[in-house]
């Protein structure tokens, strides 16, 4: 998706570079809102994956602190050990994944505007 997003914000930023017709405006505009609405889509599929990556973790970290801070740490609970370390590690690229997705939807609102002719409130 990373690769996808970046080739699509280079086109457009090509696209919207040049002195477009009226007719050629408005198809790009029409293609620029179907693909916000599958970064939005795709966005909004990622923010529930990690969020329910979130839950899970933080779970797992809760219970294994409360198994440490009342039980001790036991060799039979190793395996738990680890799988809290994947957790957190696999929940880490997520939250960076989906930092990525964000940061780069939000900067091609800047095209919507400026594709639609409205002037930036800046």
């Amino acid at each position: 998706m990373e690769k996808r997003i970046r080739a699509y914000e280079k086109f457009i930023k090509k696209a919207s570079g040049r002195e477009l017709g009226e007719a050629e405006r408005a198809r790009l505009a029409d293609y620029h809102h179907e693909m916000m609405e599958s970064f939005q889509h795709e966005r909004l599929c990622h923010l529930l994956v990690m969020m329910f990556f979130l839950v899970v973790t933080l779970g797992f970290v809760l219970g294994v602190a409360w198994n440490v801070a009342f039980g001790g740490v036991h060799v039979e609970m190793i395996p738990c050990y680890v799988l809290v370390g994947l957790l957190v590690v696999l929940t880490g690229c997520y939250v960076k994944h989906y930092y990525f997705l964000e940061n780069h939807i939000q900067g091609l609102y800047d095209y919507t505007a400026k594709l639609s002719g409205v002037k930036d409130a800046k």
